[in-house]
């Protein structure tokens, strides 16, 4: 792949900025200058493409250790012992369960899993967010021609 392509690894988020935006009271929207507000919206932005980027590789870090695992479960396990449980959910339970690497592996793929859970939908939320803070500079833009055009009258 182009390193081109990669290049949105180069951004840096500025934390204490992105603190500070998490922490907004709506109520002091009106004393914040337009500046900010456009800053608001550009860490964010930046934000947001850090965010789907490791979440992208988090998500292609359980595809490999997944992969890894089922591989190493169909080595481990033969036609006898899916007859002897019944079942191949259950023979796949038990090589993994008997297997000290595996069982780690799988634990490991589960602990991933559950943090992709836990930020699934951030990334809408977040565009919302950005979406605000543009419709309230739209909203200024034409309050302020609104004012310009009555004045002129």
């Amino acid at each position: 792949m182009d390193a081109g392509v990669l290049s949105f690894q180069n951004i840096t988020v500025n934390q204490s900025f992105l603190d500070q935006i998490w922490k907004f009271d709506p109520l002091t929207l009106g004393s914040l200058d337009d500046i900010t507000v456009s800053q608001y919206s550009i860490c964010l932005a930046q934000y947001l493409i850090f965010f789907k980027s490791e979440l992208n590789q988090t998500k292609a870090e359980i595809a490999k250790k997944r992969k890894l695992l089922d591989s190493s479960v169909a080595i481990a396990m033969d036609a006898s012992m899916i007859k002897l449980y019944k079942t191949k959910a259950a023979a796949t339970d038990f090589v993994i369960n008997s297997n000290i690497e595996l069982s780690t592996l799988a634990s490991v793929i589960e602990d991933l899993q559950q943090e992709v859970i836990k930020i699934e939908g951030i990334d809408k939320a977040v565009s919302e967010y950005i979406a605000t803070f543009k419709r309230e500079l739209t909203r200024r833009e034409k309050e302020l021609f609104a004012i310009r055009s009555e004045r002129r009258i």
